[in-house]
């Protein structure tokens, strides 16, 4: 540091600014390339320890202060409760997604719907009477065209799933141990990174916090709130699926599992398409066996639990929260579902910072009053700079 003969700091000059900064966005560039296939890792390593971190800390009084045990602990639990259930589901999925694929190409295209359509004209008549007012007219030709189009579609597209998931198991199977690994030094020196990115990020400590506090509260409804939703929405619509005697009860349970992200629409996108396929077959108890209770199901976890377990929290508009998800998913995967809303977070948070901390000294002068100590200060500090 260089300092005067009194030993007082001096302000560093321009060209010493100008060439730090470049050297530190050469870096960063190339340390960003270097971590950018763990991505996903790394983010889902900052959410689960942020998280876990208060846990974490009664768990670090409860074991003598012996940071690394209780880390060691929280990472063997979740490699047990985690681990060993996803893996016999990816593999119960694996499977049911191929079966999907061989029933729906011999069901669709050996058995012959049509024939079986046109027992049921009465069914077809009965739905025609509710389309009426729009103007269409389905037949049985036209359900069996699309049933037949869309069915196959389907099929082919577990089937590829199904396939990508069985490759992809041991590929999970690294990628989760090396997240626990992440995770177990964010936790033992989590204070010391969060100390570190306090004093070298060019934001002051408030708007740090600001920032930390609402992200952290986007997964904590991410996670807990819709995480559990899911949870228990995937859960029951496999039993749902299971006891009706449906193909794929594991498959659609974790489909659901999934979709249950999504607000308002949800778990709907499955449990209705499979009620009115199965009123057209004629199997009207069967489909109201599978409708009722996941209608009541989704409506009771998506209007009283999620509001109760999430509260205001996180609470993002409803349009927004549905592009992020959507979006989040195209772009990146199953990862989506948590860096869309999360980023969306972080954009909005970063642009009520702007609009409280700095948009109102967007075209201030040195003439207007409030001003003046800024620019004097500023003055100084050229004055010193030219020195």
């Amino acid at each position: 540091m260089n300092t005067t003969d009194d030993g007082t700091p001096t302000r560093p000059a321009r060209a010493s600014w100008i060439t730090l900064l470049v050297a530190i966005t050469i870096c960063l560039l190339v340390v960003l390339r270097v971590l950018a296939p763990f991505a996903s890792v790394l983010l889902l390593a900052v959410v689960a320890a942020g998280l876990i971190y208060p846990h974490y800390q009664r768990l670090v009084r409860r074991v003598y202060w012996h940071r690394k045990t209780a880390a060691l602990i929280v990472c063997v639990l979740l490699l047990v409760t985690v681990l060993v259930p996803l893996s016999i589901i990816a593999t119960d999925v694996s499977g049911e997604a191929l079966g999907f694929y061989e029933m729906t190409t011999t069901e669709l295209t050996e058995r012959g719907v049509l024939e079986r359509l046109q027992q049921r004209q009465e069914r077809i008549e009965w739905i025609n009477s509710f389309l009426e007012p729009t103007g269409v007219v389905l037949t049985a030709e036209d359900v069996s065209d699309r049933l037949t189009t869309f069915g196959v579609r389907l099929g082919a597209f577990f089937y590829k799933q199904g396939v990508a998931v069985a490759k992809g198991l041991a590929q999970f199977i690294f990628g989760f141990i090396f997240w626990l690994v992440v995770l177990f030094y964010l936790l033992v020196d989590g204070e010391s990174v969060r100390q570190w990115f306090g004093t070298t990020l060019p934001m002051p400590i408030d708007e740090q916090q600001l920032l930390s506090s609402r992200f952290m509260d986007m997964a904590s409804s991410l996670v807990v709130g819709n995480g559990l939703a899911g949870l228990i929405q995937g859960v029951a619509g496999g039993i749902v699926f299971a006891i009706a005697g449906l193909p794929g009860p594991v498959l659609w349970g974790a489909v659901m599992g999934i979709l249950a992200f999504i607000p308002v629409i949800g778990i709907s996108i499955v449990f209705i398409p499979a009620f009115l396929i199965l009123l057209i077959a004629g199997e009207t108890t069967k489909a109201f066996a599978v409708f009722v209770p996941l209608a009541i199901i989704s409506t009771l976890v998506e209007y009283w639990l999620k509001p109760m377990l999430v509260g205001r929290r996180g609470e993002m508009h409803t349009l927004l929260v549905f592009l992020s998800l959507i979006g989040g998913l195209a772009a990146f995967g199953a990862v989506g579902i948590l860096v869309g809303p999360l980023m969306m977070t972080a954009f909005l948070t970063l642009v009520s910072i702007y609009r409280e901390h700095y948009s109102p000294w967007l075209g201030v002068t040195c003439e207007e009053p409030a001003a003046a100590p800024s620019c004097s200060e500023e003055a100084h500090d050229d004055s010193v700079e030219e020195q």
